[in-house]
C-alpha cells in the first residue's frame, strides 16, 4: 500500500482513536517526509508531512507524555530534516528539543532517534560555523550508533552522514588525514549496500566519494582522488538532473576537484578549462538564486585563480581572485582569507609593494578576528600575515617569484646572499610600512609561531622563518645582540628541520648560519664568527649537485673579511683565491670587495 493511501486511511482513524491510531499515523507521516522525489512540489509535501507529524505527536504527548515522547522526538527530527528554507536556528531548536526527550533513554528505538538527532544537529552547527561543537556532537552521534547494535541500511546511511560531518569538521580544523579516514569509512558503508539500496542512497555515496577525493587532493595521491571522481561521476550527474538542489552544486564541486587532480598530474591547461566550466555552472546557480551559491562561486573562483596562476596565467589569476574576494567578503571569510593570500603571492611576484601592503591591511585584522574562534586554522594564518608585514620592512620584493609559493616564502628568501654583511645595512627602498610597525608585527608573529610549534612540530618551519625575518628587523633597528639571540634560536630550529630533511633545509640552515656569523662579527666576536662561516660553507659544499656554487660567495667574502681583521692574512688570501675560482665557475659579475678590506 502506498504511503499516500495509508495516510489517507489513517487520518480519520487517528481522529477517532488518537492513542491507538495516532502513533501509526505519525510514523507514516515521518516516513513520507523522508521520501525524496524529483517531481514538482516534493519539498512542500515532505515539509507538510513532517509538520503534521509534529503537531499530532505534540497532542499525544501532552495527554500521555510517557508513551509518546520518543514519537515526538522522531517527528521533530523529521521536521528539522525537511528540505525547506526555514531558518537554521529553528532546526537547531527542534533538534535540541528532540534530544532532550530521548537523551536518557536506553531502548533501541530511542537510541536511534538520539543518534539521528545528534548527527543532524552536528550538521546544522557545522553549517553555522560552530565547528568544535559540531565535531563533539557528531562524535557522540557515532558513539550512539555504536551502541545500537547491528544497523539496518537506513541507519547505516545516517551513520555515514554523521561520519561525513566529522570529516568536514576535521578538514575545517586542518586535520586532513583524520578527515580522509572517516570519509573513507562513510564511502565504504555505502559501497557495502546492495545495488538497490545504493541507488536509494545515491546522495550519501556521491557526497562521500567527492569529499574523500577532495581530501586526497591535499594529502595525496591525486590519482586515487581522480579515480574516485570518475567512479562517482554517473551518480553525481544523475543527482544533478533529478535532484538539482543538491546535485548541481555537487557536480560543480566535483569538477573543481577533478581540475585540481589534473593540475597535480601535470595537465594545467585541462585543469583550467575544467575549473572554468565549473565556475560557469556556479554562475548559473547564482543567477537562479540557489541557496549557498554565492559562497560556492567564491570558492570556485578561488580554485580557478589558483590553477590559472600555476598555469602561468597571472593576469587571469588576479582577475579571478579579485572577484573571489569581492564575493567572499559578504559570505565566506575562509575563502576571503585564502584568496587574499593568493593575491599577496601574485603581487609579491610582480614586485607591487603597495598592493601587497593593501592586501595585508585587510588580511591581518581578518585573521585576528577569527584567531580566537578557530585557532587551529587562523592563528597560523595570522602568523604568516604578520611575518609578511615584517618582511616588507627588511626584504626587497623579488623581481620574479613563483606564484605557487606561500606569501611568507615570497617575502623571505632562501640563500646565503644577505641584504647585509658584517658591515652592511638595509637595502635601499625597503621599509615602506615602517620599522616600528614591522618590528611589532614580527614580534607577534614569532610569539604565535612559538606557540604553534610547541603544540605541533609541523610549524617549526614557520617558526624558523619568523625568527629569521624578525632578526633582520631587529638588526636594522640597531640591536645586534638581540638579533644574534633570535638567529641562534632560528639556527637551532633549522638544525632540527635539517636533520629530518637535509635536502629541503640545507640552504635555509646555511642562510641562518651566514647571518649569525654577521651578527657575531658585529659584536667583535671574530673567532666565533669564523667558526660559524666555516660551518655554513661546509654545509653548502656537502651537496654540490643541488646547491648553486654562487651560494658560496657571500659566506666566503664574509669569512675573508673576518680573517683579515684577525690579521690571519694568509688564510684570507686563500679564501680570496677560492672566491675568484667560484666567480669564474659561475660566470658572475658580482666580484665584490676584496677580503683584504676591513
Amino acid at each position: 500500500m502506498s504511503l499516500v493511501v495509508r495516510i489517507a486511511l489513517l487520518r480519520p482513524l487517528a481522529r477517532l482513536g488518537p492513542h491507538r491510531w495516532g502513533p501509526r499515523m505519525a510514523e507514516a507521516l515521518v516516513t513520507r517526509s523522508h521520501q525524496v522525489s524529483g517531481l514538482p512540489g516534493s519539498t512542500v509535501r515532505r515539509t507538510a508531512a513532517a509538520e503534521e507529524a509534529v503537531a499530532l505527536c505534540r497532542r499525544l504527548a501532552a495527554e500521555r507524555p510517557d508513551q509518546h515522547r520518543v514519537a515526538l522526538a522522531r517527528a521533530l527530527v523529521a521536521r528539522a530534516a525537511a528540505p525547506d528554507i526555514a531558518p537554521a536556528t529553528e532546526a537547531v531548536d527542534q533538534l535540541h528539543e528532540a534530544i532532550g526527550y530521548v537523551e536518557d533513554a536506553e531502548d533501541r528505538s530511542a537510541l536511534v532517534v538520539l543518534a539521528t538527532a545528534r548527527g543532524l544537529l552536528a550538521l546544522n552547527l557545522y553549517q553555522s560555523g560552530e565547528v568544535r561543537e559540531a565535531l563533539t556532537l557528531a562524535l557522540r552521534a557515532r558513539a550512539t550508533w555504536d551502541v545500537c547494535g547491528p544497523l539496518r541500511p537506513l541507519e547505516r546511511m545516517r551513520l555515514a552522514r554523521a561520519l561525513l560531518v566529522i570529516g568536514d569538521c576535521h578538514e575545517a580544523l586542518g586535520r586532513s588525514e583524520e578527515a580522509n579516514t572517516v570519509r573513507r569509512q562513510a564511502w565504504e558503508l555505502h559501497r557495502a549496500l546492495s545495488v538497490y539500496r545504493r541507488s536509494q542512497w545515491i546522495t550519501v555515496g556521491a557526497t562521500a566519494a567527492t569529499d574523500l577525493a577532495q581530501g586526497l587532493t591535499v594529502t595525496g595521491p591525486a590519482r586515487e582522488a581522480l579515480d574516485l571522481i570518475e567512479e562517482s561521476r554517473a551518480d553525481v550527474e544523475v543527482l544533478s538532473r533529478f535532484q538539482p538542489r543538491q546535485g548541481r552544486p555537487l557536480l560543480a564541486r566535483a569538477m573543481l576537484i577533478e581540475a585540481e587532480c589534473r593540475a597535480q598530474l601535470d595537465d594545467p591547461d585541462r585543469a583550467v578549462r575544467l575549473a572554468e566550466q565549473a565556475v560557469d555552472r556556479q554562475r548559473a546557480m547564482v543567477a537562479a538564486e540557489t541557496p549557498g551559491s554565492v559562497a560556492a562561486l567564491a570558492h570556485g573562483l578561488l580554485v580557478l585563480g589558483n590553477l590559472a596562476a600555476r598555469a602561468g596565467r597571472e593576469g587571469e589569476a588576479v582577475a579571478h581572485l579579485t572577484e573571489a574576494t569581492t564575493l567572499a567578503r559578504n559570505c565566506h571569510d575562509d575563502v576571503l582569507a585564502r584568496a587574499l593570500f593568493e593575491l599577496v603571492d601574485l603581487r609579491v611576484a610582480a614586485g607591487d609593494r603597495a598592493a601587497v601592503e593593501e592586501l595585508l591591511a585587510e588580511a591581518v585584522p581578518l585573521c585576528r578576528e577569527h584567531a580566537g574562534r578557530l585557532p587551529e586554522v587562523w592563528r597560523s594564518r595570522l602568523a604568516r600575515a604578520l611575518l609578511m608585514r615584517c618582511g616588507l620592512t627588511v626584504f626587497e620584493l623579488p623581481a620574479t617569484a613563483s606564484p605557487r609559493g606561500s606569501a611568507a616564502e615570497a617575502a623571505t628568501r632562501d640563500g646565503t646572499s644577505p641584504v647585509d654583511g658584517p658591515d652592511g645595512d638595509a637595502p635601499a627602498g625597503v621599509g615602506a610600512i615602517g620599522h616600528g610597525d614591522g618590528l611589532a608585527a614580527g614580534r607577534e608573529a614569532v610569539e604565535l609561531a612559538r606557540s604553534l610549534a610547541g603544540a605541533d612540530p609541523a610549524y617549526r618551519e614557520l617558526l624558523g622563518r619568523c625568527l629569521f625575518t624578525l632578526d633582520r628587523a631587529v638588526h636594522l633597528a640597531g640591536d645586534p645582540r638581540e638579533s644574534g639571540d633570535l638567529l641562534r634560536e632560528c639556527v637551532a630550529v633549522r638544525r632540527e628541520l635539517f636533520s629530518a630533511d637535509p635536502v629541503e633545509f640545507r640552504l635555509r640552515l646555511a642562510e641562518a648560519l651566514c647571518d649569525l656569523g654577521n651578527r657575531t662579527h658585529a659584536l667583535d666576536r671574530l673567532d666565533e664568527a669564523v667558526g660559524i662561516y666555516r660551518e655554513c660553507l661546509d654545509l653548502l659544499r656537502a651537496d654540490p649537485e643541488r646547491i648553486d656554487q654562487a651560494e658560496l660567495l657571500t659566506p666566503l667574502r664574509n669569512l675573508g673579511r673576518t680573517l683579515w681583521r684577525l690579521d690571519r692574512k694568509d688564510e684570507a688570501a686563500r679564501v680570496w683565491d677560492e672566491i675568484v675560482a667560484v666567480e669564474e665557475l659561475v660566470d658572475t659579475s658580482r666580484s665584490g670587495p676584496s677580503p683584504r678590506r676591513e
